[in-house]
């Protein structure tokens, strides 16, 4: 028994070390921490700043010691007028220099946008054409550059206007003071973790007017809809780029969104939640109707897109499978505390689906991080959700026979591993479903060939021989009478030679499955000589 406490209590530790630090991870990463566009306007203040004040001395000191040359005198600075041909030279200049300026600034923009949006999302073109700071630098550049037309044509022989030319030396400096740092600002809104911020809040502000009827209840079903699968893109394109940290924020943002939209459900009208297959495309008549009737449609529209990116990642980021896997998990616990249970199946059906995709592509190691990420919710809900576990045992029990049928012999035994750990702990906890895993760990066939069936079930026996559990242990002896000796005593072999109880390579679970501590070895030994005196 001390081996399983000492396990679980450190798995139990590591995940809270975890759940601790995710909201510190979503800050960390959250693009609020790093406001671009105040270092862009401290950027640009600095700027001018130094620059006009280094401009200023400058000509103060030079007209304190400037001397009329026809009368002698100093020059004072209301007697400066700017002449026409004065004008004229340098409004030329001027309009050299707005054009390298406007130049720049669209080649930049024409080269950088399109291309991100290619990477993440068409919809960053719209968020960045809708951008308030992007349209004042633009039009502000168009309407400095147009002004330098205009102060050009006043400089007539008869009258050249003054206020139009100082007005047109100031902008062309206030205009090339503003390019480094919208440089910097759009380098930062092409960042993908502004572009998952903006597509996010789009989201966000598409479901407040929805809440508040600023358009029909149609008009915002087929906007909101639209608004997920802008946000789903970046993950699908980022995932399917093995892109790690875009497709970790985004899984993510899209987790902060199914919690999200939990306070936001409550402000919408009723009819918003009746939908068809005219807005959800591929659905049929009853797929809709259930979600209609759950309440769940927009939570269904965020699930897709994480079964879709999954599949992407497969195969190609083991580590965005496990985040992936442990995202869900953790929300899926998140509402089952809740008593969300519609919200709750759902991502259990996407935990399923993960679990069939894993196993189709035939990987064990993609469908071992499902698998843990599985029994970990079954864990949590001993405590929490005891009535919810049988359910999704015989789920992962189906999960098990689907890939032994696929030639993951391994999987099946994992499964029986996992499912006997579980045993453990519900006995330990006197939880409701305790009899019902370890039905579920005798349902297991095959002991007589798989040596790890024996392993995992001698391991479970030794806890109930240590803890007095006669019915129980006999139960599990009497499933393995019908093995040989060989693999008896090939299974009491594996056990007793492991001595180090982490695993020899890297994986996360991180813990050998045979090992078990010191104290609890004596009792896997006796339940190993119980089995032969049975068979002898």
């Amino acid at each position: 028994m001390g081996s399983t406490r000492t396990r679980s209590g450190q798995s139990r530790s590591c995940r809270s070390r975890m759940l601790g630090c995710w909201p510190k991870a979503l800050i960390a990463c959250d693009p609020s921490t790093m406001d671009h566009v105040k270092f862009a306007l401290r950027l640009l203040v600095a700027l001018f700043f130094i620059t006009l004040s280094f401009f200023w001395l400058e000509a103060a000191w030079d007209l304190s010691h400037a001397i009329d040359p026809a009368t002698g005198e100093a020059v004072r600075l209301s007697q400066l007028r700017a002449t026409p041909a004065m004008v004229r030279s340098l409004s030329s200049s001027f309009a050299g220099a707005y054009n390298t300026l406007i130049a720049l600034l669209l080649t930049f923009i024409s080269l950088a946008i399109p291309i991100t949006a290619n990477l993440y999302t068409p919809k960053l073109i719209e968020i960045f054409i809708r951008d308030r700071i992007n349209l004042f630098v633009l039009c502000t550049c168009a309407i400095l550059a147009s002004h330098n037309l205009f102060a050009f044509s006043l400089s007539f022989d008869q009258w050249t206007g003054q206020l139009p030319f100082a007005l047109a030396v100031a902008g062309a400096i206030f205009g090339w003071l503003l390019l480094l740092p919208y440089y910097f600002y759009v380098v930062s809104f092409i960042d993908p973790l502004t572009i998952i911020k903006r597509v996010r809040n789009s989201l966000m502000h598409e479901l407040d007017d929805a809440a508040a009827g600023k358009h029909s209840v149609a008009v915002s079903q087929h906007r909101v809809n639209q608004k997920i699968a802008n946000l789903g893109s970046v993950l699908l394109r980022a995932a399917d780029r093995a892109d790690r940290d875009v497709t970790f924020d985004a899984i993510q943002t899209h987790m902060l969104e199914l919690a999200r939209l939990r306070d936001v459900k409550v402000r919408l009208p009723e009819k918003f939640f009746q939908v068809g297959n005219d807005l959800l495309v591929g659905l049929s008549g009853d797929a809709t109707d259930i979600l209609s009737e759950a309440r769940i449609w927009m939570e269904h529209r965020i699930a897709i897109q994480l079964v879709l990116a999954f599949k992407s990642v497969l195969g190609k980021m083991p580590d965005g499978v496990s985040a992936m896997a442990q995202a869900v998990k953790n929300a899926a616990h998140e509402e089952a505390c809740r008593r969300n249970d519609a919200v709750f199946d759902l991502l259990v059906r996407v935990l399923n689906c993960f679990t069939r995709e894993a196993i189709k592509k035939k990987e064990n190691a993609s469908v071992f991080n499902v698998v843990y990420s599985y029994k970990a919710l079954i864990r949590r809900l001993l405590s929490d959700r005891p009535e919810q576990v049988p359910r999704l045992v015989r789920y992962l029990r189906f999960y098990a026979e689907y890939a032994r049928m696929q030639g993951l012999p391994f999987i099946y035994e994992l499964v029986s591993y996992e499912l006997s750990e579980l045993t453990e702990r519900a006995y330990e906890r006197k939880a409701a479903p305790a009899r019902e895993l370890l039905d579920a760990v005798l349902a297991f066939d095959g002991a007589a060939q798989s040596v790890g069936l024996v392993k995992s079930r001698a391991i479970l026996a030794a806890y109930f021989l240590e803890c007095g559990l006669t019915q129980e242990l006999e139960l599990v002896e009497a499933s393995l009478r019908g093995v040989t000796p060989a693999v008896i005593e090939k299974a009491k072999l594996g056990i007793l030679s492991v001595q180090d109880r982490v695993f020899w390579e890297l994986n996360d679970r991180g813990l050998n499955f045979d090992f078990v501590e010191p104290q609890r070895r004596t009792r896997v030994t006796e339940v190993f000589e119980r089995l032969k005196a049975n068979t002898s």
